[in-house]
């Protein structure tokens, strides 16, 4: 506890939105005041205890936290008032409080503004009425939590930051936005003499959020208290891996992991150049517990951008729902989209979808994409080889050959575009998103039919199945990853009747007979498949996906007697949702649809 320091007024006044006449009522509250300094995860009041006093913070940033729920929900910035409700209904504290930054607030007791109301009842009715308002109309000021402004960049393994990376980060988050990049010698250079733990220099740093977008703290390869200060301002930890060096975990590192979940790191991966694959990133993510990683070509600004769009929430997902054969229509929609002037940051899918999203990640075109699913699915007969019905009706072995002939035993984490697959896991029946791992695993079991295809089984012995069983249209899984705009492709089938007498459908032995008598086979009843009936039986528990306000929703136009067993037909299928995609999309950016901007930018 600080006593009797004088309060600057530009610490309340640049982001409070008190009025002039309230403003003088809280300098007045601050000449005699107290004021607290706090650390980075320092808890400034816990919810339940009692509310013995109103804060205002002069300088950090705070997190709003309550008891069962997960996260923050809130964050509180300075120059905003923190636990004025309970204050002043004489309530227990609503929240937990806790700081985000290295940060300083005034403390106003219950004793100090009672005197200053005896006193001027004019002071505490001002301050009534100010807060009032403010929380009628901001509903208490407080920032929506997530919003990354400071990001500390630390050297990974035993490597050291790549100043080609930080120029590249300068020039592509200096266009796009307000940025500024410190680094110890810029903040020795400023504040000669003055130690680092001084609090003027946490009040400078805490007030370049007001001026910039974007704040980057340097750290120093070594653990320096330069290190500790720039993680502990950080919203985000940018872990910087060069590969090919060693991915040991350094003491820098440890002390990131101590102050930052999971959910505030990043791990970025530097090239000299890109390529559709990599390999090698799961021996750093291994011992790295991260939200995401990127890989970046250090040849030009491309993945930078890309980068930039996550933490801006601008980056642009592609959802590819199942569908069978149908599955070769988000090819069409992804080459018209490209063609139009679209970057997806990120591709998802589900069945059919998820072997396509996959295969776009590999960083290839459609058309190379759509020869793929010839070799699997017409020249491989993938799905085409029964087998005694024990496990299922298809021979897996074929189907499991070919996709490992088409995608090898590359990793999703060495995917250069990032990617997931949705299956349903029967075991703990609730979807399960796949992030890492072979990829031609995720699309198997992704895909695996129920009844058609046994069941992939992981080594920890979870039952997976075809991902539309549980979430056809995975755009959920996708905003858990990133904010902004996606593209979402649902291949839902028209509603089809079928022309077939019930009582024409043979028995066990009608059917053997008819089936050995090629002319009586020919006038068995044309009933849809097992197949056909196992996967609209899959696509029919569905509801339409939540929509945001910059998301797009496409369903492709397809010949109406194509199925979802018209493998043979994929070319045709993926050349017509092209035709069908690239005039839907001239005529939404024509209407001038903002969500169209959105995704094409």
């Amino acid at each position: 506890m600080v006593s009797g320091i004088s309060m600057r007024p530009d610490l309340l006044s640049a982001a409070a939105t008190l009025d002039d006449r309230a403003m003088q009522v809280i300098e007045a509250l601050a000449a005699g005041g107290e004021q607290r300094e706090l650390q980075r995860g320092e808890i400034l009041i816990h919810q339940g205890e009692p509310s013995d006093a109103l804060y205002f913070v002069l300088s950090g940033r705070f997190s709003v936290h309550l008891h069962g729920v997960t996260g923050s929900i809130a964050e509180i910035a300075q120059g905003q008032p923190i636990g004025e409700i309970g204050f002043f209904a004489g309530l227990p504290r609503t929240a937990t409080v806790t700081a985000l930054r290295d940060s300083r607030v005034l403390a106003i007791t219950r004793e100090r503004l009672r005197r200053l109301g005896d006193a001027s009842r004019e002071i505490l009715d001002t301050v009534i009425v100010s807060l009032a308002r403010r929380l009628t109309e901001h509903s208490g000021a407080v920032a929506s939590p997530g919003l990354v402004r400071t990001v500390a960049l630390v050297p990974a393994g035993d490597g050291r930051t790549s100043p080609r990376f930080l120029e590249l980060v300068r020039d592509v988050f200096g266009k796009a936005s307000r940025a500024v990049f410190l680094d110890e010698e810029r903040i020795a250079a400023r504040f000669v003499g003055a130690p680092l733990e001084d609090q003027a220099k946490s009040d400078w740093l805490n007030g370049l959020e007001r001026e910039f977008d974007f704040v980057f703290y340097v750290a120093e390869p070594a653990l320096t208290r330069w290190t500790k200060k720039c993680i502990r301002q950080a919203d985000a930890i940018w872990l910087i891996a060069a590969a090919g060096a060693d991915t040991d975990l350094n003491l820098s590192e440890l002390f990131a992991f101590s102050v930052h979940p999971p959910s505030a790191r990043r791990l970025i991966m530097l090239h000299q150049a890109r390529s559709g694959t990599v390999s090698g990133t799961g021996s750093w993510l291994q011992p790295r517990d991260v939200f995401m990683h990127h890989h970046v070509a250090l040849e030009d600004a491309a993945d930078i951008r890309r980068i930039w769009r996550f933490l801006s929430h601008r980056a642009v997902g592609f959802v590819a729902g199942g569908g069978g054969a149908l599955g070769s229509a988000h090819l069409g929609v992804y080459k018209a989209f490209r063609e139009a002037g679209a970057e997806f940051d990120i591709l998802g899918g589900t069945s059919a979808g998820a072997a396509m999203a996959a295969a776009l990640a590999f960083g290839v075109d459609p058309e190379r994409v759509d020869l793929g699913t010839h070799n699997i699915f017409v020249k491989s007969r993938a799905l085409r080889h029964p087998t005694l019905p024990r496990y299922g009706l298809i021979d897996h072995k074929a189907f499991d050959r070919a996709l490992q002939a088409e995608y090898g035993e590359v990793l999703i984490e060495d995917l250069w575009t990032p990617y997931f697959a949705v299956s349903s896991n029967l075991s703990r029946h609730q979807p399960r998103v796949h992030r890492r791992g072979p990829v031609w695993q995720a699309v198997r079991a992704s895909g695996s039919i129920p009844g058609v295809l046994p069941p992939f089984f992981t080594k920890e012995g979870e039952m997976l199945v075809d991902g539309a069983v549980m979430d056809n249209l995975p755009l959920a899984p996708m905003k858990a990853l990133k904010t902004g705009p996606n593209v979402i492709v649902s291949l839902q089938d028209k509603p089809t009747t079928y022309k077939v007498d019930y009582d024409s459908i043979p028995g066990r032995r009608e059917l053997a007979a008819a089936l050995l008598n090629p002319f009586s086979r020919r006038r068995l009843p044309q009933v849809p498949s097992i197949l056909q009936v196992i996967m609209l039986s899959m696509m029919a528990n569905r509801s339409d996906p939540q929509l945001g306000a910059a998301d797009l929703l496409i369903r492709p136009e397809l010949p109406a007697d194509i199925r979802f067993t018209s493998w043979e037909r994929h070319n045709e299928i993926f050349l017509h949702a092209y035709r069908g995609a690239a005039q839907w999309i001239e005529a939404r950016m024509a209407e001038g649809d903002p969500r169209m901007r959105a995704v094409i930018g």
